[in-house]
């Protein structure tokens, strides 16, 4: 005999996928391929750290990410006994400005390199409630580390750190009330698209990324394990200053093209657009927008049925 609850969901949703169906897009969704490449973070971490340093680009990093704080402070999940986590923090950043409220922040990336850029950064503005942790998340055992229900907020950002059942089981373990995920769901950069057709013949990028499929499936697997994640999406229009040389064109090679196609003849084509579109002071303007899907659930508040749903899942 059916329960009024079970009765309401095969109702209201008769077509919904099984759950071992949605755990399968999910990791087919999300990055899961590049969660263990530790020598490859190594590697772009210097990359990284300059990106955040870089005039013309820091005040766009910085803006979103003192608008997820913001966030997350009007929500009072931020606060002066708060304990966070910041799993796959890269350089430290979201950990830097969590700390200039929270008790306590761990910044946790699979790369010792990120690991010591975020250290460093946190030296620098004289934060001492933050501390950094060099551990391959999407695969440990966190209980062994001493993390399970250390955190008050459990936080993530386009990371492929909990992009395994693994990872997003462990996130959760370690939290002992909020989970937070945010998703890059659409951009929209113009320059982007006229470099690709005009140097290379190629179709513009899509305008949704990746992620933002991942970010549904997120949603539907949490759904239907019981819990109650809440949606919100994030506008940010950016106007960024790059200079037309050879390093951004190498820059933007390897992040408009396949890997295999990041060639010096691929540099050049872009250098060439660059330099014919730079103002008098040899530079362009590149305009965006981005919208970011947040999703916050509590780990605490769950239905019966997804918890039995969930046994031995993941």
């Amino acid at each position: 005999m059916q329960t009024i609850e079970q009765y309401n969901c095969l109702s209201a949703c008769p077509d919904d996928p099984s759950l071992s169906e949605l755990e399968r897009r999910f990791e087919q969704s999300s990055d899961a391929k590049k969660v263990s490449l530790r020598d490859s973070w190594d590697r772009q971490a210097e990359e990284w750290e300059k990106k955040y340093r870089r005039e013309e680009e820091r005040e766009d990093h910085e803006v979103r990410i003192r608008d997820v704080a913001d966030w997350l402070r009007q929500r009072g999940l931020l606060t002066p006994t708060s304990s966070v986590a910041d799993v796959g923090c890269g350089p430290g950043r979201f950990a830097a400005e969590f700390a200039k409220t929270a008790g306590m922040v761990t910044g946790i990336d699979i790369s010792p390199n990120m690991v010591r850029y975020g250290e460093e950064w946190c030296r620098e503005l004289g934060l001492t409630n933050a501390r950094f942790l060099a551990l391959d998340f999407a695969n440990a055992d966190v209980a062994a580390f001493g993390l399970e229900g250390k955190f008050d907020l459990a936080f993530s950002s386009i990371t492929p750190a909990i992009a395994t059942l693994h990872g997003l089981e462990n996130l959760m373990l370690i939290s002992r009330a909020w989970c937070f995920n945010a998703s890059f769901v659409y951009r929209d950069i113009p320059m982007y698209d006229d470099i690709l057709q005009t140097q290379f013949g190629l179709e513009p990028q899509l305008v949704k990324t990746s992620h933002s499929h991942w970010f549904y499936e997120l949603f539907s697997l949490l759904w239907f394990r019981g819990y109650y994640p809440e949606t919100h999406y994030h506008t940010q229009l950016k106007s960024v200053r790059l200079n037309a040389d050879r390093e951004t064109a190498w820059r933007l090679a390897r992040f408009l093209l396949k890997e295999e196609d990041a060639t010096e003849d691929a540099a050049g084509r872009v250098l060439k657009y660059l330099e014919d579109h730079a103002d008098s002071s040899g530079c362009v303007t590149e305009v965006s927008e981005c919208r970011y899907g947040w999703l916050l659930w509590d780990v605490r508040d769950r239905t019966e049925s997804g918890r039995r749903s969930a046994d031995h899942r993941f």
